[in-house]
């Protein structure tokens, strides 16, 4: 069954789907919309998709999940207005490779071009490795290169180096103007030097990566803000790389909008020099656009010309052939498919996929005409080729496809997929760049936060501010211009980021209120010594008696609550305010649940009479004990 077409991943996946979700109720749980708004999104169906999002809106009240919501729901929107005008490459080849060498395969980057990532230019660690950008291209002979890598906070972007005297340039970020707070990746120039293309999943797209095109402006010596390339370029999906072939007459596409796990699918299109979009049809299917198969191109239109043009394009029409009949066969048996579990589908999504059924029989029927027409064209041109005693090789899927007693070269119309060398990391000298990074706490405009250049903290107390816990690594966005911004990962997986290096606990306090202004309102203080976490309790108590020696101190107490949620219940607050004056302080364990810590009390007598009343109160409570 051909890799190549959307329906071998949408249709299952929809499906499955229906039948988990056949018999439950018209309610659900805000990932059960997440997932159903995430079928429609894929497959173009953008308000549909908008509706389950708003829907997903309503079930949660997780403030990271409704951000993502909303970028979901933005997405959508972008998609409808790249939707209204759209242009329509034509098809000329179609190759499905795995993500990690699909390059390889494209005949415009020469043998051992690509070398592998990490390298002296990308020295990333593997938690910061980008799934599809695995290697760079740095070509044998190159003065100036432009690539991907990421920063301090694992975001890629996208970078350039010249060779000077024996050393590489510091890498330097290419353009203010290319830059989101999310990854751009496979930075491609135009023959010509006057566009870069490149992917990007933080620049306004339809979802995933989306591609992107920028001008060099000659007055500005800078490149212009970069605009999307727009639809079928663009997917909802992944699309990574786009470049113009040499020849000038072909464009590659690189995407995973109809590849299985782990592959993507380079499209060999013709290339469109004066792109004029025009608007989407009533009767237009996105799902069939997006395939780039609308359409098949023939070599040689004309019923004349010399022989030496009809045996090339006979070569050509046999590869198409074979093609098409295999699109064919995978076509029946997806119908066939969808049918049989169509009957077992949720009513409410019958519908959907009755369309998207219809669309499949649709580019069956397509297929089948362009598959008699190839035919007859192939069997008068075999007629003609008999008569003159020339045998052609119909059925046999060489590599060159051309006629026995036709030169090779006659195949000069077809894109062939050849495996090219990887290179091998060659012995590279990159200069460091000169920089010594603030660590002094600061909020500066939302796109300029930073993270720490080191994530190691200094020896001594230092008290810092938790304003989040997440389940990956923050980007720019998720930090709303703080720095220094620390990241940790917890025992639980959750990713603990910090802000600030304080070395009291009144500068910490004093920081607070500004964190929680904007906008983490949940953020609190926490403390370490000698870069292992303590409570601030013990913290602030070192600090005060800073002069004892560590044999000779007293112990003190402190009552320990936990099992709740970010904050103490109004009722238990009470109580504790009521039997004691001491400070409650705030902090997480190693899976990131909440504890707070009544005290210092100066004898344990103190703190099991606090403990006491609690546990009159139902309050299950423990004593802890530190040195002062």
């Amino acid at each position: 069954m051909s890799a190549s077409f959307r329906y071998c991943l949408t249709i299952p996946a929809l499906l499955l789907f229906c039948l988990r979700t056949s018999g439950q109720e018209a309610g659900g749980t805000a990932e059960s919309y997440i997932e159903k708004a995430g079928i429609f999104h894929r497959n173009y169906q953008f308000e549909k998709a908008v509706e389950y999002y708003t829907d997903a809106l309503e079930h949660t009240a997780d403030s990271i999940l409704r951000l993502e919501i909303m970028d979901r729901i933005v997405e959508c929107q972008n998609g409808q207005s790249m939707m209204q005008y759209i242009v329509r490459p034509e098809l000329k080849a179609s190759g499905t490779f795995h993500e990690d060498e699909f390059f390889l395969y494209i005949n415009d980057f020469e043998d051992n071009s690509w070398i592998p990532v990490p390298n002296p230019f990308i020295k990333a660690p593997e938690r910061l490795m980008n799934r599809f950008y695995t290697s760079m291209y740095f070509p044998d002979g190159c003065r100036s290169i432009i690539f991907s890598a990421p920063d301090i906070a694992g975001v890629w972007n996208i970078y350039t180096s010249s060779w000077k005297d024996s050393v590489w340039s510091a890498p330097v970020l290419l353009s203010e103007n290319i830059l989101s707070d999310r990854n751009e990746i496979f930075p491609v120039i135009s023959a010509d030097g006057k566009t870069l293309y490149f992917a990007s999943d933080g620049l306004p797209g339809m979802g995933g990566y989306d591609l992107f095109r920028s001008t060099w402006n000659e007055e500005t010596g800078d490149w212009n803000v970069p605009e999307n390339m727009g639809f079928p370029y663009s997917s909802p999906c992944d699309d990574i790389m786009f470049l113009d072939c040499r020849s000038g007459e072909e464009s590659i596409i690189v995407s995973n909008r109809e590849a299985g796990q782990d592959s993507v699918t380079v499209y060999v299109t013709g290339t469109i020099t004066t792109p004029v979009k025009t608007p989407l049809g009533k009767d237009e299917s996105p799902i069939l656009i997006s395939s780039f198969v609308h359409r098949y191109g023939h070599p040689d239109k004309s019923e004349s010309g010399t022989r030496q043009q009809e045996t090339d394009s006979y070569s050509v029409l046999m590869h198409q052939l074979r093609r098409l009949q295999e699109d064919q066969r995978s076509k029946l048996d997806k119908i066939e498919e969808s049918r049989r579990i169509y009957e077992r589908a949720l009513d409410e999504d019958k519908e959907f996929l009755a369309g998207i059924i219809r669309d499949i029989e649709q580019e069956s029927m397509d297929i089948k005409i362009k598959i008699d027409d190839i035919s007859a064209k192939v069997r008068k041109m075999e007629a003609q080729f008999l008569a003159e005693g020339i045998f052609p090789d119909s059925y046999e899927d060489n590599t060159s496809g051309h006629l026995s007693k036709v030169p090779a070269a006659a195949a000069v119309h077809e894109y062939i997929f050849r495996k090219h060398t990887p290179g091998r990391i060659p012995y590279i000298i990159v200069e460091n760049p000169e920089s010594e990074f603030d660590y002094s706490f600061k909020i500066l405009e939302r796109d300029k936060g930073q993270f720490a250049e080191d994530y190691t903290l200094p020896s001594g107390i230092v008290f810092q501010i938790q304003f989040a816990a997440l389940p990956s690594h923050g980007t720019i966005k998720d930090i709303r211009g703080m720095s220094p911004v620390f990241v940790t990962k917890s025992s639980s997986g959750k990713y603990i980021h910090t802000v600030g290096l304080f070395r009291t606990y009144q500068e910490a306090l004093t920081s607070l209120n500004r964190v929680k202004k904007n906008g983490f309102r949940d953020a609190f203080i926490v403390a370490f010594h000698d870069g292992k976490k303590i409570s601030t309790v013990t913290a602030r108590n070192m600090l005060d008696r800073s002069g004892s020696s560590s044999g000779t101190s007293d112990a003190a107490w402190q009552v320990i609550l936990s099992g709740y949620d970010s904050s103490l219940p109004q009722s238990v607050l009470a109580i504790v305010q009521k039997h004691s004056t001491k400070d409650i302080t705030r902090s997480e364990d190693e899976d990131g649940h909440a504890v707070f810590a009544i005290g210092p009390f100066g004898s344990k007598e103190e703190a099991e009479s606090l403990a006491g009343k609690l546990h009159e109160d139902g309050i299950e409570t423990s004593l802890e004990s530190f040195k002062i």
